[in-house]
């Protein structure tokens, strides 16, 4: 045997017995030995160690015995067995059981059992053994290999649910008794790898051999004596199904057993049963809540099935020491099981399995099952969807709220759709046919729409009230609401002019007023008033820095004050920059020539900068107009409608032109609007849903600034004095002469620098 195999195999107490007595034997050769003689080093060996592991050891010598004294050797030699046998250990489940046995006559006094079984690490640890401690007592002896006449009661105590064997023998055998009091069940913690019962007087329910137990719970079943004279069945085993689906069903196992015959039975059907079908009795009847069940003889075993009205609180009949309870749902239910019943394997289930999601409980007597049902939505992911949402929403100079909605869907199957649009519903139509506006109530919110199988349409109006405040803040907009999920719903806002937006919060990116080409026509704005913002005289660097920057400033406010204006400035500065630079560079003929060249490409820019500038008011208009046209069959179809029912004899005018209920509705025009903003918003649910808010200003608020910025102006232009004038008077000198005072002169004419 190897010296590995050894040290794991002999207990820690022979071990220790063999190092003593070889320590009492042989010598050690340090006593021979001067404990100041100097001792002759290696030839070759390990380089010295560090200071740091010096110190390390000299404080380990000060504090310890000497290594060259018994007692070092001792310890060294200890030390090294407790490494030797902590490598071995395990973390979690330090045992095995391997076999069950028990036996005796069920009903007449204790069970004997016999449980062999490890602990696989040299500690004691806490064996689980069987429960629940309330119904169950032990005595037993424990054979962990020693001597009979040393043998003792096993340390056995109980924790929560299970009793509990403190040992720490490498293999042993637990040998005792069993009372069962009350319900003739033991629970058996495991893992237990064999259960054998060889009992007399009944049987156990789940078989008499087992294997892979864990957490399992057997049932003892006593045989009715031939003597026996009991009106009611002596087993009376009832397992139930309870399957939820478009209905409720229910499918109940029946299994009885006596001494004497079982006569008519009686099962009480407690949770509202509506029995369908009962294989097994022939005459079955219902009377005063109960099912009357007629049987002939001592065995009898039925199926048992029907509806349930719904699910609630379960709980086993009286005559049942336990339940099988199975509990089954549909892919378009979802159950909610709670009691203190416990689950088991579905696989053990007596009534075979049809679904997937199977719940089996083992219910006790005194225990109770609380199951409740929720209808997963079919109109949010199976039934239909909406493809796409565009919502129109206008806001008008009195704070009015014009929405107009088209929505693409799918549907397979939905009837009606609940649809709440945010507001007083005005409009709807189908496929651009109009349809009357139907609630579920007089004070329900929302709208039914009809839906039809397929791809289809949907437009709804709707008006709702806002409040605008002077100066400016935020303002939620109001979105509809209905249980469908949304590909993508795209959301444009009309503004009046006074109204200017800053921000629309809530799609899938924020929208600001400034985009990147508005940063760009700002850059080239600062460029253009840095190279054009000259002011004469003696003026300082830093002076003509700032009114540089302030003219950046200005071109800047004036890009969104007045982007035409801002267009045909730079335009201007540009031509001049290019007529100076020709001036410098040419002379004579090609001088004019370059400058008629200069003043056409500068008025085709001045045109292209114009159309750029109008192309966003230009598209916003363009998109009213083709959806207004777009819109427009709807009323024609409106009357034909009205038309029908007028000579169909129903329907009415309304005085006034006022709104009756039950009639067909009329679309409405859109309100014109100023300025457009839009976002969007992929994947909307009612969990996700799509709230937009407007952050915005007014004209009203906007004055100061206008006021500030012309300000600037004035003060730019008051720095410019001197070069102004300057070009003025020569401008006005170069138009008062004539040309034939320059020829008289001989000189040619005049050119203005």
């Amino acid at each position: 045997m190897s010296l590995a195999r050894w040290n794991k195999a002999t207990p820690p107490t022979l071990l220790w017995l063999l190092v003593v007595l070889s320590l009492l034997v042989v010598p050690s050769l340090s006593m021979g030995q001067a404990p100041d003689a100097p001792t002759a080093a290696p030839a070759a060996g390990p380089a010295p160690a560090t200071p740091a592991a010096k110190s390390a050891a000299a404080q380990a010598q000060a504090h310890g015995p000497p290594p060259d004294s018994w007692a070092g050797q001792l310890e060294m030699l200890s030390r090294w067995v407790d490494q030797r046998g902590g490598s071995g250990g395990c973390e979690e489940r330090c045992y095995a059981l391997d076999r069950l046995r028990i036996t005796g006559a069920v009903g007449e006094g204790p069970l004997q059992f016999e449980l062999s079984g490890g602990v696989l690490t040299d500690r004691p640890v806490a064996v689980p053994l069987f429960g629940p401690p309330a119904h169950l007592r032990i005595e037993a002896t424990l054979d962990d290999g020693r001597p009979a006449s040393r043998r003792e009661a096993a340390p056995i105590s109980f924790e929560d649910d299970h009793y509990y064997l403190w040992t720490a023998a490498r293999r042993f055998v637990l040998r005792g008794s069993l009372w069962l009091e009350g319900d003739l069940t033991l629970l058996v913690a495991g893992p237990l790898n064999t259960f054998e019962a060889d009992i007399t007087g009944g049987s156990v329910a789940e078989g008499a051999r087992l294997s892979g137990l864990r957490g399992a719970t057997l049932h003892f079943t006593p045989d009715g004596g031939e003597g026996s004279q009991s009106a009611g069945p002596t087993v009376f085993q009832l397992s139930r199904a309870v399957r939820v689906g478009r209905e409720i069903g229910f499918e109940y196992r029946l299994v009885m057993r006596s001494g004497s015959d079982l006569g008519v039975v009686r099962l009480p059907l407690a949770f509202g049963e509506k029995v369908l079908d009962v294989a097994g009795a022939s005459g079955f009847r219902v009377e005063g809540g109960e099912l009357v069940l007629p049987t002939s003889g001592r065995a009898a075993e039925m199926k048992i099935s029907g509806t349930l009205p719904k699910v609630g609180a379960f709980s086993p009949d009286p005559r049942s020491a336990y339940e099988w309870w199975l509990f089954e749902s549909d892919a378009e239910h979802r159950l909610t099981v709670k009691g203190d019943a416990r689950q088991v394997d579905a696989a053990e289930s007596p009534i075979p399995r049809t679904q997937a999601t199977s719940r089996l409980l083992l219910v006790q007597r005194g225990q109770r099952v609380e199951v409740a049902v929720e209808p997963l939505s079919g109109v949010e992911v199976l039934a239909a969807v909406v493809r796409d949402h565009r919502r129109t929403l206008v806001l008008t100079e009195r704070g009015d709220l014009v929405a107009d909605d088209a929505l693409t869907y799918e549907n397979n199957g939905i009837d009606y759709l609940t649809y709440a649009p945010g507001g007083r519903p005005i409009y709807l139509a189908t496929d651009g046919k109009a349809q009357r506006i139907m609630h579920q109530g007089k004070a329900a919110e929302e709208v039914l729409v009809p839906l039809q199988t397929g791809s289809h349409t949907i437009q709804v109006q709707s008006l709702a009230q806002a409040a605008v405040h002077s100066l400016g803040g935020t303002l939620e907009l109001p979105m509809p609401g209905y249980p469908l999920t949304a590909s993508e719903v795209a959301l444009t806002v009309g503004l009046p002019d006074r109204v200017v937006p800053l921000a629309l919060l809530g799609g899938d990116r924020p929208v600001w007023f400034a985009d990147a080409g508005d940063a760009f026509a700002v850059a080239v704005g600062f460029v253009a008033a840095w190279i054009a913002v000259r002011p004469g005289g003696a003026a300082s660097r830093g002076r003509v820095r700032a009114l540089r920057a302030l003219g950046g400033v200005l071109m800047a406010g004036l890009w969104f004050l007045a982007p035409a204006t801002f267009v045909a400035l730079l335009v201007g500065i540009a031509t001049a920059l290019a007529a100076w630079l020709a001036g410098r560079l040419l002379g004579g003929r090609g001088r004019a020539a370059a400058m008629v060249v200069l003043l056409g490409l500068g008025g085709l820019a001045l045109l292209v900068g114009l159309f750029a500038v109008s192309a966003r008011s230009y598209r916003a208009e363009r998109w009213n107009s083709t959806y207004s046209e777009s819109a427009a069959p709807a009323p024609a179809a409106v009357r034909r409608a009205k038309d029908d029912d007028l000579a169909k004899g129903g329907g009415a005018l309304a005085p006034g032109g006022a709104v009756l209920e039950g009639v067909t509705p009329v679309a409405l025009s859109l309100p014109d609007y100023e300025r457009t903003v839009r976002a969007r918003r992929e994947l909307v649910t009612r969990e996700r849903a799509f709230r937009p808010v407007l952050v915005y200003t007014t004209s009203s608020a906007l004055v100061p600034l206008v006021l500030l910025w012309l300000a600037g102006v004035t003060a730019l232009l008051a720095a410019h004095r001197a070069p102004l004038t300057e070009l003025y008077r020569r401008a006005a000198a170069r138009l008062a002469r004539r040309p034939e005072d320059e020829l008289a002169q001989g000189e040619p004419p005049a050119r203005v620098r």
